[in-house]
């Protein structure tokens, strides 16, 4: 808010402008099949589409129906107009009961929220709490002059969110098209042969049997056939093996604790969490003193591909190849290491592991726990892989690397247009409520008397429930408690 209002406008607060009724807090034992959808987060957001239902008696600030604004306050910070059907509000989500313009209070909170986060110090949200929320100060035009600067922003907005529209459909086509580039990829039409291949797969499969049966302790020397059939055709040339056949060495990882770096010499420790669409994330990493044994026993070769076997259904079964260049590295228990013999190129396997049909795999073998789904290391060494030579693993590497390339550029270029579309309308927002998106008319009526008339309702409603101020009215339980984090 600037110090010099524009004419005709008026200083004041959130918590001054709509009241904001907090969800209920629903138990599992109350969710129903049957009965009012139950309005969670990631429904507001777009992150889940699953809901749950509610068959009961249920208050009216709980109750959401077309058209109410809603506010998401933990986690993930946003306003949203509800589209319907009639719903139950969950907790954690704000119904917002207007006293000014409602199209004009759900900019003004857009704004202010998107204020408070890049003024936070922090993670998120975490320390903005329900009282600093209250009190945040806005900037009120007159009633006549919101309902402008709501049509002009619609009209602005209208434009930029079809833009933004665009973007997610470009979005969604290069995950099809990444994903179309792998599969086919590992089913060998991504290359055509000109002609008969001078080495084949097959020829390459007996070598590799040949070198494991050197390197294997004897207890694991004959190794796992494939689990199943690859669900795919691949070339009469290549082979099919199980990730048994093809590696020398499949192990967990370290179960030791870990902690922060404190010495130097102390050891990255790879967990779950550093393995991100198909390659090693360095950017948390946990350690390991250098005199451990697991450090020792357990440190990390060029080439080792690590394979997450206990994550949520959806994570299960990622992987990533370690390279050296990234420094001394060990790895954690929910991680299984696979060493692979000479002729197999590790990022051949991970590219089948992190295709459509490694993820087939993984899905039909893992079993199900609380919350968790697990692939154990016998179920990993008895999944199939197509084998070229490796000659042709390397040409299949080579242009899909050229043709990711051009994907992660593509990529680059809509994330950057979006950040552009969040400035502008993050800038457009900032004109509006500065009063320079639309121009003041002496003849409006001034904000001081919608406030005047505000502030007169909330004691009259004071004086009916007996309490003192906006917050004792009959919705004053539904109010969270000041510590609380927003």
């Amino acid at each position: 808010m600037t110090s010099e209002l524009p004419a005709g406008w008026e200083s004041a607060t959130l918590g001054e402008i709509g009241r904001y009724l907090n969800g209920r807090g629903f138990k599992k034992s109350e969710w129903s099949t049957t009965g009012r959808p139950i309005i969670r987060i990631q429904n507001l957001t777009g992150s889940g589409s699953h809901f749950n239902y509610f068959d009961g008696e249920l208050a009216e600030e709980h109750t959401a129906r077309p058209g109410d604004l809603l506010i998401s306050w933990a986690a993930t910070l946003g306003v949203f107009v509800w589209p319907g059907p009639e719903a139950a509000i969950n907790q954690h989500i704000f119904k917002v009961d207007s006293f000014i313009d409602r199209d004009f209070h759900r900019y003004l909170v857009e704004y202010s929220l998107d204020h408070l986060a890049r003024n936070t110090h922090g993670s998120g949200m975490v320390h903005i709490t329900r009282g600093r929320f209250d009190r945040t100060p806005v900037a009120i035009p007159p009633l006549a002059e919101q309902r402008r600067i709501v049509k002009a922003l619609d009209n602005h907005f209208s434009r930029l969110d079809a833009a933004v529209a665009g973007f997610k459909v470009i979005e969604r086509r290069e995950r099809l098209l990444a994903e179309s580039l792998t599969s086919r990829a590992v089913t060998g039409r991504l290359l055509v042969m000109e002609s008969s291949p001078l080495e084949s797969g097959i020829e390459l499969r007996r070598e590799i049997l040949i070198e494991r049966s050197n390197k294997v302790p004897r207890r694991r020397a004959t190794p796992v056939a494939p689990a199943m059939e690859f669900p795919a055709e691949v070339p009469d040339h290549w082979a099919m093996a199980s990730i048994d056949e093809l590696a020398f060495n499949i192990e967990y990882g370290s179960s030791a604790k870990t902690g922060e770096q404190e010495q130097a010499s102390d050891v990255a420790v790879l967990r779950m969490g550093n393995l991100q669409s198909g390659c090693v994330d360095t950017t948390k990493l946990k350690y390991l003193p250098a005199s451990h044994e697991d450090c020792q026993k357990l440190l990390l070769a060029d080439g080792d591909l690590l394979f997450n076997r206990t994550n949520s259904a959806e994570l299960v079964g990622k992987a990533a190849v370690y390279r050296s260049d990234l420094g001394p590295m060990t790895f954690a228990s929910y991680l299984i290491r696979c060493q692979f013999v000479q002729g197999v190129i590790p990022e051949w396997v991970n590219l089948v592991i992190n295709s459509t049909y490694g993820r087939k795999y993984v899905s039909s073998v893992a079993s199900q726990q609380v919350g968790q789904a697990n692939v154990n290391g016998k179920k990993l060494a008895a999944m199939p892989i197509p084998l070229p030579s490796t000659a042709e693993q390397r040409r299949i590497l080579d242009e899909i690397s050229r043709q990711q390339a051009r994907l992660t550029q593509l990529r680059q270029l809509t994330e950057q247009t979006k950040s552009r579309a969040v400035a502008l309308r993050r800038s457009m927002l900032s004109f509006a409520f500065t009063g320079k998106l639309v121009p003041q008319d002496p003849g409006d009526e001034p904000a001081s008397k919608l406030l005047a008339r505000i502030k007169s309702e909330h004691q009259r409603n004071s004086r009916r429930s007996g309490g003192i101020g906006p917050q004792s009215s009959s919705a004053s339980s539904t109010y969270i408690k000041e510590e609380l984090p927003l």
